[in-house]
């Protein structure tokens, strides 16, 4: 089944890569093609997700499907909700129940055992399951636009609690241990002149009021995740302005917090234009998984961006994402056409991204030597082999011919890469200081 659909896998889930200005030597992981649901019946898949069993549950138009994780094939049907199309799945960690928006504020509830839709709720906006698949947490809005938190019985369905009253409560997540919850609501202005502000808000579970703003922004987010340990936390914020699109860490015990930038990320890639960051998932406590559309419309999934080091080590090449889970040594990717994707990191070889030139440079004394075949006024940038920028040597006329790069500072041993942009083009080469 996985050598049938090794051509889907190539001109599907794994375009060809182009190279991409300045970008970060690291190696790629290549995903399998498992199945293409929009092959025979044109739909939106709602997202991929694993099951205790090690099999694949899929949210397909408006039925969610149950697939094979190794051959690929459907093997069971839930009842469809009615509807267009499901968004924002989320499976319980017994593997007992799958939940999902519909028509943009319906929760869905579907026991994933017998198939059946369960229960129906209204004026949903955001939602989530306590790691113990014991407690359903929604957050949504009245006629007023106030919105208190609902818990819910996830055996019962019922609702068993219901706290606080907040404006326009749209994204919300539980740490591990049950204990803190993690709101993004709107602020009510006081006048008719102030800006309706976004708070990012946690709330202490053992006695609901304590409450902790995090953040005030100007515009909103659009996610909300715990790290597997519960001491961190993470969104996008999202913009109109290309400078204020990032992704915030936020550790709940130092009160710290990291920004992962468009600026930043530009420069890691030569400085291109990024339109869009997709919302981040932890893989681990310092690790964050997100995809990069750049300026020439190509989605990257960053796989293994180290928080602390601020690096990338892996990524996947992949358009049109849903979203990516990970599991162990397992990766399943579903596109919004109905592509699923998966890799076993234990047999399917991790292959080197050839995206520079693979001749280097010669180099001795703080000098390079590179021969052009054209004369052009161009700009140079040093980078070493994560993407980390070291230097900016700045513009200078290239000869057709031999031509000499000072670079302005003492280089330690190791392989960097030289960028050399102009007007219309941007090369990278290798070189070795040793």
């Amino acid at each position: 089944m996985r050598a049938k659909h090794l051509v889907l896998a190539v001109a599907i889930l794994l375009a060809t890569f182009t190279q991409l200005h300045a970008q970060p030597v690291a190696e790629t992981l290549t995903v399998d093609t498992l199945c293409y649901l929009g092959k025979n019946v044109a739909g939106e898949a709602g997202g991929a997700y694993f099951l205790p069993d090690g099999n694949i549950i899929v949210s397909w138009k408006d039925t969610p499907l149950i697939i094979d994780a190794k051959t690929g094939e459907t093997f069971r049907s839930l009842e469809s909700c009615n509807s267009d199309f499901v968004i924002n799945a989320k499976v319980s960690k017994d593997g007992k129940r799958l939940a999902a928006i519909k028509g943009g504020s319906y929760l869905v509830v579907w026991d994933i055992i017998t198939g059946k839709v369960l229960k129906t709720f209204g004026n949903v906006n955001g939602y989530c399951i306590t790691h113990n698949s014991e407690q359903l947490y929604i957050i949504g809005g009245n006629s007023s636009g106030l919105g208190a938190v609902r818990v819910l019985d996830m055996n019962t369905l019922e609702e068993i609690e219901r706290f606080g009253s907040f404006p326009s409560g749209f994204h919300i997540d539980i740490s591990p241990d049950g204990q803190t919850l993690a709101l993004s609501v709107h602020k009510t202005p006081d006048n008719e002149y102030d800006k309706m502000t976004n708070q990012i808000v946690l709330i202490n579970l053992n006695d609901k009021k304590n409450y902790t703003i995090v953040e005030t922004l100007l515009s909103g987010v659009k996610s909300m995740e715990f790290s597997p340990d519960g001491k961190q936390i993470a969104f996008l914020h999202e913009s109109s302005s290309y400078e204020d699109i990032y992704i915030y860490i936020y550790n709940i015990e130092t009160k710290d917090k990291k920004l992962i930038t468009n600026k930043q990320l530009s420069a890691l890639f030569g400085n291109i234009g990024i339109a869009a960051l997709g919302k981040p998932f932890f893989v681990d406590n310092n690790t964050l998984l997100f995809d990069l559309i750049g300026s020439l419309d190509k989605n990257y999934w960053f796989l293994d961006w180290n928080i602390i080091e601020n690096r990338i080590k892996y990524y996947i090449n992949s358009k049109n994402n849903y979203n990516i889970e990970t599991r162990e040594n397992s990766i399943l990717l579903c596109t919004y056409f109905g592509v699923i994707g998966f890799l076993d990191k234990d047999i399917v070889p991790v292959k080197d991204d050839l995206t520079t030139i693979e001749t280097y440079l010669k180099y001795s004394n703080n000098h390079l030597e590179y021969y052009s075949d054209k004369s052009f006024l161009g700009e140079s940038t040093i980078y070493d082999t994560t993407g980390k920028m070291i230097t900016t040597v700045g513009p200078q006329p290239f000869v057709i011919g031999k031509n000499i790069i000072r670079i302005n500072q003492p280089l330690l041993k190791g392989v960097y890469i030289l960028t050399i942009n102009d007007k219309t083009n941007q090369l990278s080469y290798k070189f070795m200081v040793e």
